[in-house]
């Protein structure tokens, strides 16, 4: 699967830290989750996501998954 964006899906170590990045389209069948009905720390993760990208939050802990999008301003997909 490709995306409009030109980023290809990736395949992260899944125990590296997950990170975010912007997307343009939502490929079919994503799970995408609005950011207001996350939880505050996920809520509070995602705002202050560093400028590459990292995302400090505990994967096992998060309702968010590798390929999940999140929409708020923007859509953004955690990879």
């Amino acid at each position: 699967m490709s995306s409009k964006d030109g980023q290809q899906p990736s395949s992260p170590d899944a125990t590296a830290p997950p990170t975010v990045a912007p997307v343009s389209d939502v490929p079919p069948g994503a799970r995408v989750h609005h950011f207001d009905e996350l939880s505050e720390r996920t809520q509070r993760a995602l705002a202050a996501a560093s400028p590459a990208g990292r995302l400090d939050i505990d994967p096992t802990a998060s309702r968010l998954s590798r390929g999940d999008i999140v929409v708020f301003t923007d859509y953004v997909r955690v990879q």
